[in-house]
């Protein structure tokens, strides 16, 4: 039976995608999917595309895929664009093709096998990821802290009092695999587990591995960034 492989933000660190891929090598198949924000900060987001696109794997949506794409879409209208891009963000907007273009406006929000759950930031325990007002969607790309009323905080703002979503998430959405918020390890909670470990930043690109698609089976890997 194929195992689900799931990477976590990658950011353009190609070098150490293809370096961890090939330490896990994955069989035919095999699932592969990625926790969203592929692309942006790495200086090789275009060759990290190119490679999901030609080794058919997933993704979900990332806040900085939704940031590029939100541009995108403003770009057609003769209005001021409203979304600004930075040097880095502008570089990969002129880069991308049409074939970049359609993987990154099909990468879904969420994505469920069985009883697992990917997705790049967060849920609060009432959403219905199947039934998400466009706010929750929001959200769900960007979901890092909340304060004592479990209300979000923005980035940067949270403090001591602060509380993580997924220590107080109850399951009710299955066992959710999550990036955006990075640590130097693999984060696990009762019902999710983070596996941004800050590649971009110098510090290491995760995957963990589910045998069969049993989340009590699973096999974490990492390697090193990769630099020139």
């Amino acid at each position: 039976m194929a195992n689900l492989i799931i990477y976590g933000d990658i950011h353009g660190c190609y070098k150490s995608l293809k370096s961890l891929r090939k330490e896990i090598n994955p069989k035919k198949n095999d699932i592969e999917v990625c926790v969203g924000d592929v692309i942006t900060k790495g200086k090789d987001s275009i060759k990290v595309l190119d490679y999901l696109i030609k080794k058919d794997i997933k993704s979900v949506l990332g806040n900085h895929e939704d940031k590029l794409l939100r541009y995108l879409k403003h770009a057609q209208s003769k209005k001021k664009n409203p979304v600004i891009l930075n040097e880095d963000e502008q570089d990969i907007a002129s880069k991308l093709t049409p074939e970049h273009i359609e993987y990154l406006q099909n990468m879904p929000s969420f994505i469920k096998y069985k009883k697992i759950t990917i997705l790049h930031g967060g849920v609060l325990n009432h959403f219905d990821l199947d039934n998400l007002s466009k706010r929750e969607m929001q959200l769900v790309l960007r979901l890092r802290y909340l304060d004592k009323n479990c209300h979000f905080i923005s980035y940067e703002k949270e403090n001591d009092k602060s509380v993580f979503w997924a220590d107080i998430y109850d399951g009710n959405q299955g066992f959710i695999v999550h990036g955006h918020r990075w640590s130097k390890e693999v984060k696990t909670s009762p019902h999710a587990i983070g596996i941004d470990t800050g590649c971009v930043y110098g510090n290491k690109l995760s995957v963990v591995v589910f045998k069969k698609f049993k989340k009590d089976n699973l096999k974490k890997y990492s390697v090193e960034f990769i630099g020139d």
